[in-house]
C-alpha cells in the first residue's frame, strides 16, 4: 500500500495543477492515470487568455516554452460566427486565441508536477474509492491510500461515482452530458484555408459546431444535448458536408461526453474532492474545459495546502473558493447560453448579427476571462496574479 498526503486520480489538466501544487508546497503526491503519457486526448484544445495566464503563473509554461515544446501550434487574432451557413459576425480579439495539441499539453503539465516531486503511477486505473477512509484501488492490485483524494479523472469520475451525494443528480448528470464529435480532417481535404476559428449555430439544437485551424489539418466538430437532437454521426456527416468536405462518410470522428450544466455544487465528501470534468467543472456556453479543470485543481490543491490535514476545513476553503471563483461562471454562461439558443430556436439566426454588433468586443473578453460571465463585470481572478 502506498501512503500519501494526497492521492490524486487522473493526470490531465486538473490532475497535474493539483499535484505540481501540492508537490511544490511539501505534500507527498501521487498521481495515479489509466493512460501512458503522451496520449491522445479529443478536445477542441483552445487556450484564452486566462488559461495561458494561469499556465504562466502556476506552472511556469509560459507561451515561448510551450511553442518550443510544439504544445501550442497556432494563434488567432480574429473570429467568424456563422448561423445556418450564413457568415453574421467577425471579430477581433482582445488576446489571440492559441491553439494546442492535448496530448503534448498533458504531458507537460504531467512533467511539471513530476518535477516538483510528486509521485506518477501511469497505466493505474483505479476501480474503487473509499472517499471516508481516503483509499483508491487500481485494477492491477496498486492500493494508494491518502490523508485526502482529489477526483480528477474526468467525466466518467470512479471518485464521484462512490460520493454518497452523486446518487441523488445521477439522473440530472445523464441529462446534461452533451455528445461532442470531433475530427481532424487534413487541410488539403478541406474546401479552403482555415486561419480563424469559427463558431457555427442554428444547425445543432442546444448546441454548436466548430472549425478550428491547425498546422495541417483543420479540426471540426459538434456538440449539444443528447435530448435535443438526433442521430450525432448523422449530424456530424451533414455539417462537414455543408463546409464542402468531399465523402464525409469516410471521415470517422471521435466522440466524447461533455458536461454541460450538470456540475456539482458541492463536490466534496469525506476526505474526497471533485475537480474539473469529474465535478463537470466545464463552462457550458462555449465548453471551454482546459481552464476550469486547471482552475478547479488549483484551488482543491491550495485549500488542502492551506489547512493541514482537516478534510472539513480543505472542503470549505475549496467551497468558498467555487462559489466566488469558478461557480457564478458557469452558472452566467449557462444563463448566456439559454437565451441565445432559446432565441435561436424562436427567431432563427438572422438576429445574432446585430447581438454581436452590440455586445461582440464585451462577450470575447468574457471568453477571455477578462470579464465574467456573470452580467459581463470586469473579472478579477485571485490565482492569476
Amino acid at each position: 500500500m502506498g501512503e500519501f498526503d494526497v492521492v490524486i486520480i487522473g493526470a490531465g489538466p486538473a490532475g497535474s495543477v493539483a499535484a505540481h501544487v501540492l508537490a511544490g508546497s511539501g505534500r507527498r503526491v501521487a498521481v495515479a492515470d489509466r493512460a501512458v503519457f503522451p496520449r491522445s486526448k479529443l478536445c477542441g484544445g483552445l487556450l484564452t487568455w486566462k488559461s495561458v495566464r494561469l499556465l504562466e503563473t502556476t506552472c511556469g509554461l509560459d507561451l515561448e516554452r510551450l511553442r518550443a515544446e510544439k504544445a501550442v501550434h497556432h494563434q488567432s487574432s480574429a473570429y467568424f460566427v456563422y448561423g445556418s451557413g450564413s457568415l453574421v459576425a467577425r471579430g477581433q480579439l482582445p488576446f489571440p486565441f492559441h491553439f494546442s495539441d492535448r496530448s503534448i499539453l498533458d504531458r507537460c503539465l504531467l512533467d511539471v508536477a513530476r518535477q516538483s516531486g510528486a509521485q506518477v503511477f501511469e497505466g493505474c486505473r483505479a476501480v474503487d474509492c473509499e472517499p471516508n477512509a481516503g483509499t483508491v484501488i487500481c485494477a492491477d492490485g496498486t492500493v494508494l491510500r491518502g490523508k485526502f483524494i482529489i477526483g480528477a479523472d474526468g467525466v466518467n469520475s470512479v471518485v464521484r461515482r462512490h460520493m454518497p451525494f452523486f446518487g441523488h443528480m445521477r439522473g440530472m448528470w445523464r441529462s446534461y452530458l452533451a455528445p461532442a464529435m470531433e475530427a481532424r480532417i487534413p487541410a488539403d481535404r478541406f474546401p479552403r484555408r482555415v486561419i480563424d476559428p469559427e463558431l457555427h449555430v442554428g444547425r445543432i439544437r442546444d448546441g454548436y459546431g466548430w472549425v478550428f485551424p491547425g498546422n495541417d489539418h483543420v479540426l471540426a466538430g459538434i456538440c449539444g444535448l443528447r435530448r435535443s437532437n438526433g442521430n450525432f454521426t448523422s449530424l456530424f456527416r451533414d455539417f462537414i458536408r455543408d463546409l464542402g468536405v468531399a465523402d464525409p462518410e469516410s471521415v470517422h470522428p471521435g466522440a466524447y461526453p461533455l458536461p454541460y450544466g450538470n456540475y456539482c455544487m458541492n463536490p466534496c465528501h469525506g476526505r474526497a474532492m471533485l475537480a474539473g470534468d469529474a465535478g463537470g467543472f466545464v463552462e457550458p456556453f462555449l465548453g471551454e474545459g482546459i481552464f476550469f479543470a486547471m482552475a478547479t485543481g488549483y484551488c482543491a490543491a491550495r485549500a488542502i495546502a492551506d489547512n493541514g490535514d482537516d478534510p472539513v476545513q480543505a472542503a470549505a476553503a475549496y467551497q468558498d473558493m467555487l462559489n466566488r471563483q469558478i461557480l457564478p461562471e458557469i452558472r452566467g454562461s449557462d444563463r448566456l447560453r439559454c437565451f441565445l439558443f432559446h432565441s435561436i430556436a424562436a427567431m432563427g439566426t438572422g438576429w445574432l448579427s446585430l447581438f454581436m454588433r452590440i455586445f461582440g468586443s464585451r462577450l470575447a473578453q468574457t471568453v477571455h476571462g477578462m470579464r465574467s460571465y456573470a452580467w459581463t463585470r470586469a473579472k478579477q481572478w485571485d490565482f492569476l496574479g
